[in-house]
């Protein structure tokens, strides 16, 4: 698997750690997908759901607005709230 390490924070701890193949996030211009190798990327995060997909399938977290940062297949997602959609 190509995976790429994704951390979701709230102000209360850590919400979702895991490694996955792709992430798609909820930004002020739209959904941005995120590969291993992707360009090193700070962004602004809108309320909305976030995807990922690992070897089990996908992911969703509905998430507040925050702050998202990519780089080195790392994506660290500081966002008000998230909760787990399914699992």
């Amino acid at each position: 698997m190509d995976a790429i390490s994704l951390h979701v924070l709230t102000a209360d701890g850590p919400v979702l750690d895991r490694m996955v193949e792709s992430v798609n996030l909820p930004t002020s211009f739209g959904s941005v997908g995120v590969l291993r190798g992707h360009a090193p990327m700070l962004c602004n995060l809108e309320e909305g759901v976030l995807r990922c997909r690992n070897s089990q399938g996908i992911l969703r977290l509905y998430i507040g607005s925050g702050i998202a940062s990519v780089e080195k297949n790392e994506v660290n997602v500081l966002v008000s709230a998230a909760r787990l959609l399914d699992e």
